[in-house]
């Protein structure tokens, strides 16, 4: 089931009047796999999909820079996601996203790092990419 279908943006905090096309945007997608029965039993109960919008300046990818809005925005759980990203200087190739969690004192902050989408994984987002 689509839980969500939109576009997401960075904020840009210090220049809260500046021109979006110098903001980073990606279409999201954020799929719920846990209502469609055992179908995705093997997958994450959900799936984020990301697909960087055109302009923007920064080069930075969305799990990076909006992954804790968006799981606090939609009440999500790292370790319930299957992130997939794709890349515009890698056109074509989906990625995962793998989340390893840093503690600093009473935070948890996660660092991020790539892997190519396995092919179950690509068969489950199919429908929705």
């Amino acid at each position: 089931m689509l839980v969500f279908d939109g576009n997401y943006m960075l904020e840009r905090k210090g220049d809260p009047g500046a021109n979006p096309a110098h903001a980073c945007a990606w279409r999201l997608k954020i799929i719920d796999f846990s209502s469609g029965g055992a179908r995705h039993a093997y997958i994450r109960p959900y799936a984020v999909l990301a697909f960087r919008k055109e302009g923007g300046i920064f080069k930075s990818s969305c799990a990076e820079s909006l992954g804790n809005r968006i799981c606090k925005d939609f009440g999500l759980n790292v370790d319930d996601i299957l992130w997939v990203e794709a890349f515009p200087d890698l056109p074509g190739a989906l990625y995962v996203a793998v989340f390893t969690p840093r503690y600093q004192e009473m935070m948890i902050d996660y660092t991020v790092s790539w892997r190519p989408i396995l092919e179950n994984e690509q068969a489950a987002v199919a429908p929705w990419c």
